[in-house]
């Protein structure tokens, strides 16, 4: 097949011929850039302190097995975590080991309580016991008293005075023997006493283990996970469940040892270490405005010398479900430490970076010109400007895309 084929060289001549009969093209002048511009709001405004921090739970409680057996009961598991209160049965452990415990204890308290009344008993016969042979010492110690004069008068023979002075002599040492048993008896009720304590402590201990196999909550709260099921063999120190206070949350934040070191130089800076007394407010991740308000609770004495920050504690109400704060969350915290007297606001919007640094765009003269700020805190959607502008500053803050230092603007206040 054959293709006719117009040279290049000849569309090239051909398209500069035809463009050459166009006339020239009169200048049309750039029309200036539509702006929108704003003077700058003049208010006293609080000044926050904005941190990064981490929720941690007031009271946090792993519960854990204090006896070995088999789990019998456990807790229902909705499907939302449960709520339990203080004191409320969460598990329970076979007992029939902890009951039989228990009984032969008890049968031990009552050997030792009867052996503790026998002994006594014992010790009331040693009693009588002296005292009928003390009785019995003195009726033959008067005996031998009489025969002893009678015998200076030779009215009684040798023999009957001696057969006197050996029954006194019998009734001395019935007295002793007795006085020994009595020592006897005593020492045996000290025993039956250290036996009956013993037998009463290990009752104690077993009724306390008996106990331990109902597993009660520690804290009121929400129960994060259940860690054994029914028929597990557990044993003393093994997990079993864990529950969070949802009552109250913590949010534990840093401040840097340069701030720190300007609040001292502030007269009026000793207020944010006040504990109880100082607001915080809170958001997290995805709220739009910090919704959650509390305390600041507790200051460190001391700045960690790793870091050069001192760690701050605020504390949050947790009663509200439309608004929960789970431990363990990043969020971020706020806190007031003072006010702008007169401050300069302007529009967040306006505000632009770039390597040279922070600047706005104000109008002079219809033309755009760069004025580099240095910012402050913020404030409902707006910055305080602590240099670089005067109230009277015309502020570009819609139409920045298009402008360069020096660009002829149409400006609508």
């Amino acid at each position: 097949m054959h293709v006719n084929r117009i040279p290049l060289i000849a569309l090239i001549c051909g398209w500069t011929i035809l463009s050459g009969c166009d006339k020239p093209a009169d200048y049309q002048q750039t029309p200036p850039t539509k702006v929108t511009v704003a003077t700058p709001v003049i208010k006293t405004v609080p000044i926050y302190l904005e941190e990064n921090g981490q929720t941690e739970a007031v009271e946090q409680a792993l519960v854990r097995a204090r006896v070995r057996g088999i789990i019998e009961e456990i807790p229902e598991e909705p499907e939302e975590s449960l709520m339990v209160k203080k004191g409320e049965q969460l598990f329970l452990i076979q007992q029939d080991e902890f009951i039989a415990a228990v009984n032969s204890a008890k049968a031990s308290v009552a050997a030792a309580t009867a052996a503790l009344e026998t002994t006594n008993a014992n010790v009331r016969v040693s009693e009588a016991g002296i005292a009928s042979a003390e009785a019995e010492y003195k009726v033959s110690k008067a005996e031998f008293g009489r025969l002893e004069l009678l015998l200076k008068q030779n009215a009684i023979a040798q023999s009957e005075f001696d057969s006197a002075q050996a029954n006194l002599e019998t009734t001395a040492a019935g007295i002793n023997a007795a006085e020994a048993q009595m020592a006897s008896a005593k020492a045996l009720v000290s025993e039956a006493k250290a036996a009956l304590d013993k037998a009463n402590a290990e009752l104690a201990q077993k009724d306390l283990e008996l106990s331990w196999t109902t597993v009660e909550a520690p804290i009121d709260g929400r129960v994060t996970r259940t860690l054994v099921k029914i028929g597990n063999l557990v044993k003393d120190g093994d997990e079993l469940i864990e529950i969070v206070s949802s009552n109250k949350v913590w949010a534990n934040f840093n401040i840097s040892e340069r701030f720190l070191l300007s609040l001292e130089r502030d007269a009026d800076s000793e207020r944010p270490f006040k504990p109880n007394t100082i607001p915080v407010s809170l958001k997290r991740s995805g709220d739009p405005d910090f919704i959650f308000h509390g305390f600041l609770d507790y200051a460190d004495p001391v700045v960690d010398q790793d870091t050069g920050t001192l760690l701050l504690r605020a504390i949050f109400d947790n009663n509200d479900p439309s608004k929960f704060l789970l431990p363990g969350l990043f969020v971020r915290v706020r806190v007031e430490i003072g006010t702008y007297d007169d401050a300069t606001l302007i529009l967040e919007r306006a505000i632009n970076r770039d390597s040279a640094g922070t600047y706005v765009y104000v109008i002079e003269d219809s033309k755009a010109v760069r004025k580099n700020v240095v910012l402050g805190g913020k404030f409902d959607g707006m910055v305080v400007i602590e240099s670089g502008l005067t109230k009277d500053s015309r502020v570009v803050v819609d139409g920045i895309q298009m402008l360069r230092s020096g660009t002829e603007v149409d400006a609508s206040e």
